[in-house]
């Protein structure tokens, strides 16, 4: 990486698109000039503003945290600097990470480098952006029921939730823990191999693919699954937000003061759907289905959506994603020529993903499918 690059890099992002909430110029410029080694030498990546990056203002898109400078970056984002990586920049998300629609009152909305009256989705859409727009390569987001993957749909790039467990969550500000995962946003497989260390794929004819709703039908997703994740987001923000709800959002106001349900009682439905959901999946290596019903949001309807307290446009996103944070399993939205395509597989089978993510072009699809 040049400076010559580095300024070409920062002189792409344009303000207008939302993307990015905070840009130290002089810090990426000094920094393209300072040798490094590293798989992911001098390569530029974007945080998503949830993570914590030391001495660079992390928001996690909420006016509670506006001036919060940490002293110390998260171990994900340490992991890729060591590696040679230069952070350009943290990315706008919806507020605590807690929506799905790419509007954040806060802080604007997300547009889509595609189409500017559609949001880029999120919560992770100012890092599908920063990728979209050509801004960056690789973008680090975070996942909890799809805000990785529903962006990377939305904005027709690549987007990566990887296993639970995957990588470690500290220094990432939580919404439900036992769902949050660490992502990646991308421009292709190539990139996905490089941020994760992977040097070569597996065989993808040894792969069995199932279809959802062709090969195998899967048990949906039961309700009692948000009975489960509002109580953890409640454990959360409960003495932040009993001590000043006026300063959330208005969609957060709303969404914490949902009822949360019989905790118990939801935990052993779920426990009894994940055994269902993978004795149907026994016989697939890697799963294949939708990633999103219909384009992404407009920002008119994102809006609407707020000012209206309701998730008309957020129920649509997370038709397809929430399951595999439910479950652990990493999950991979693809762009294809016929729209985005989502894979999902086992825990630490993110290999297999990108094997299939990387035949699964228009011409090459009836041979991964044999």
């Amino acid at each position: 990486m040049s400076r010559s690059d580095a300024i070409a890099a920062l002189d792409r992002i344009d303000p207008e698109l939302g993307a990015f909430l905070h840009v130290d110029r002089d810090r990426v410029i000094a920094s393209a000039d300072a040798s490094r080694g590293g798989r992911l030498s001098g390569v530029l990546i974007a945080v998503k503003d949830l993570i914590d990056t030391a001495g660079l203002r992390t928001t996690y898109g909420s006016r509670f945290f506006a001036d919060h400078v940490p002293e110390r970056s998260a171990p994900v984002v340490e992991r890729l600097q060591r590696d040679g990586a230069i952070v350009l920049g943290k990315n706008n998300l919806n507020e605590f990470a807690y929506g799905v629609n790419g509007y954040n009152p806060h802080f604007g909305p997300i547009l889509n480098p595609r189409d500017r009256s559609r949001t880029a989705g999120g919560s992770s859409g100012g890092s599908a952006a920063a990728v979209a727009a050509g801004v960056v390569p690789i973008a680090l987001g975070t996942d909890t029921s799809g805000s990785v993957r529903i962006p990377a749909a939305c904005c027709g790039v690549y987007g990566l939730k990887c296993s639970r467990g995957a990588f470690p969550m500290e220094g990432i500000h939580p919404l439900a823990p036992e769902f949050d995962t660490v992502g990646f946003l991308a421009r292709g497989v190539e990139d996905l191999q490089l941020v994760l260390g992977i040097d070569e794929l597996p065989d993808p004819k040894g792969l069995r693919v199932g279809r959802l709703g062709a090969d195998l039908e899967v048990p949906g997703m039961p309700a009692e699954h948000w009975t489960v994740f509002r109580a953890q987001v409640w454990e959360v923000h409960r003495e932040r937000f009993t001590a000043g709800p006026q300063r959330y959002g208005r969609d957060l106001q709303w969404k914490l003061r949902l009822p949360v349900g019989d905790v118990e009682a939801a935990q052993r439905i779920m426990v009894d759907w994940r055994r269902r959901f993978e004795a149907a999946a026994d016989d697939f290596d890697v799963l294949m289905g939708p990633a999103l019903d219909g384009a992404a949001p407009t920002l008119s309807d994102a809006i609407a959506e707020y000012d209206a307290d309701e998730f008309f446009v957020g129920e649509r996103l997370l038709r397809h994603t929430t399951q595999y944070n439910d479950l652990g399993w990493p999950a991979l939205v693809v762009p294809t020529e016929t729209g985005p395509v989502q894979l999902a597989a086992r825990p630490s089978a993110e290999a297999a993903l990108l094997a299939i993510a990387a035949t699964i072009g228009l011409d090459s699809m009836e041979t991964v499918l044999v």
